[in-house]
């Protein structure tokens, strides 16, 4: 699942994935709208919600972050 979730990523913005604990917020790759196009994107690939509780910088801060979120959600 990992991969997969990883390839999504890439596909959203290779920069994503560049460096797994890279702070995307800090850097400027991921702005709020940002995440909520990364929301909608990985919803409709892996056909599920992200509750909008979940919807938060700590969960989106890192690609790492993301994938673990996503995990855990698919589990």
């Amino acid at each position: 699942m990992r991969e997969k979730i990883l390839e999504q990523l890439k596909e959203i913005n290779e920069e994503i994935v560049e460096d797994l604990d890279r702070d995307l917020l800090a850097s400027g790759i991921l702005d709020s709208f940002g995440i909520v196009d990364m929301v909608v994107e990985l919803e409709e690939t892996f056909d599920t919600v992200i509750e909008i509780d979940l919807v938060t910088p700590d969960n989106f801060r890192t690609a790492e972050s993301i994938i673990k979120l996503m995990e855990s959600i698919l589990a």
